[in-house]
């Protein structure tokens, strides 16, 4: 068997397999000897017909057979003799099997790019270290307090900024009752009993700053100017009118720091409650900061090489991303149609992200393979129950889906990756800096 590999583009081989004749026929003989071992012919006994007689009915069988033997056997030498990183079989072009004749096969296949690792060991890393403030501990304590906030009615005075306030409402632009644009301007147009904050946080910011003053029983106009990248695309750049009626005041009340507060967050005194805040800041900063370094170490080695990337392997990372982008745009209330319009910023944010996501990698399969390092079965096993955890399911239904959808060697491979990452990190020169803004060497 002779096998030649061509380029065939990016990341791309073709396979050039060819068998010589004395070769398909020694195959040919012998799948045929086997065929004859067991082959049922009418008027002999399974395994006693003539071998010529089974050759004619099992023809097509035979050759069948015959390519399925040759193909697997000279595609697995071929790869193996030239050394290739087989991503994924592209295409496949059977071979027109003659017994007698030389047999061809050329198979397209997609390869892992060629690339140098630079050395590895020893990258120099600064660990920012900031100290949690008092600042910080006071913020946390007073969104506390805003989590335990009550709202009482108050008639006395004008709403404030920040309260709460109950309106009947109905929104004008261009001379058209906002509900009656389209479905997207549903329930931006009119609502009654509505509670509004008179506040940032308000369904329309403008709207909240022109009850700020207004009584009970008042009724006022209030101008809003859409953005031209308001949520709904048929108000973008326009103007509304609002005709709205005060209902209702409720002022808040946030929660004084006396033993009921402290009883409710199961904690004794004021003390407690600052020294566990400075402890959760704090772990949080030194977790965001871990994460920074393991992306800063595996940035540094693949910023130093050059790849062509795999453009199936790209594609598929690409189309992962652009769906997660959907989602979390989608969680945020951002409709289709805006998603529609910003269709070629999301694919260009997509694929910058994948070609990142991929030639890292690649970069860490080649250290895992360079350093030897796999993960065990026990952290495998600990890993799919962290999973499992996560996606609030049994730890073996997970490792049964896992293992039906084909996905579980990524899991591995990306546990892999983790490990590498730890090993980079170990191995890395990562020196302090009090100051959290001074920029890494």
């Amino acid at each position: 068997m002779k096998a030649v590999i061509e380029d065939a583009g990016t990341c791309r081989k073709k396979i050039k397999v060819e068998w010589p004749a004395d070769k398909v026929q020694a195959d040919y003989h012998n799948v045929l000897t086997e065929y004859s071992k067991v082959a049922r012919v009418k008027g002999f006994r399974p395994g006693k017909a003539p071998v010529k007689v089974v050759e004619k009915q099992y023809a097509k069988s035979i050759i069948k057979d015959l390519r399925d033997r040759l193909i697997p056997e000279g595609y697995q030498q071929a790869v193996k003799e030239h050394k290739l990183e087989v991503l994924q079989v592209l295409d496949l072009e059977e071979p027109n099997i003659t017994v007698g004749e030389p047999c061809q096969l050329s198979i397209t296949v997609e390869v892992a790019p060629d690339f140098t690792l630079p050395e590895y060991k020893g990258i120099p890393l600064t660990r920012k270290v900031a100290p949690v403030t008092d600042e910080q501990v006071d913020e946390t304590i007073d969104r506390f307090q805003q989590q335990f906030a009550t709202f009482e009615e108050v008639s006395d005075r004008p709403v404030a900024r920040g309260d709460l306030v109950q309106v009947d409402y109905e929104g004008v632009s261009d001379g058209q009752p906002i509900d009656d644009i389209s479905a997207n301007t549903k329930g931006l147009g009119k609502r009654e009993d509505f509670w509004v904050r008179a506040d940032e946080n308000a369904f329309l910011p403008e709207f909240a700053d022109g009850l700020v003053g207004a009584k009970v029983g008042e009724k006022k106009q209030i101008q809003v100017d859409f953005g031209d990248d308001f949520a709904a695309a048929e108000l973008r750049g326009k103007q509304a009118t609002y005709f709205v009626d005060i209902k209702n005041i409720r002022d808040k009340k946030l929660p004084e720091l006396d033993a009921a507060f402290f009883e409710k967050l199961g904690i004794k005194d004021e003390a407690e409650l600052r020294e566990r805040i400075r402890s959760d800041l704090q772990a949080g900063a030194e977790s965001r900061e871990t994460g920074r370094l393991r992306n800063a170490v595996v940035d540094h080695i693949a910023n130093q090489i050059e790849m062509d990337l795999p453009p199936s392997r790209t594609a598929r990372e690409t189309q992962q991303i652009v769906e997660q982008i959907v989602r979390d745009q989608q969680s945020r209330g951002a409709q289709e149609n805006m998603l529609v319009e910003h269709k070629d910023e999301i694919m260009q944010t997509a694929t910058r992200g994948a070609e990142q996501r991929v030639k890292a990698q690649f970069v860490l399969d080649q250290v895992a393979a360079k350093e030897a390092i796999e993960p065990t079965a026990a952290q495998i096993r600990t890993h799919i129950d962290q999973l499992a955890t996560r996606y609030a399911m049994p730890s073996d239904k997970l490792r049964a889906e896992l293992k039906k959808n084909e996905a579980l060697d990524n899991v591995v491979a990306e546990l892999r990756r983790s490990l590498v990452i730890d090993f980079l990190l170990e191995q890395a020169q990562i020196s302090e800096t009090p100051d959290a803004d001074k920029k890494e060497k």
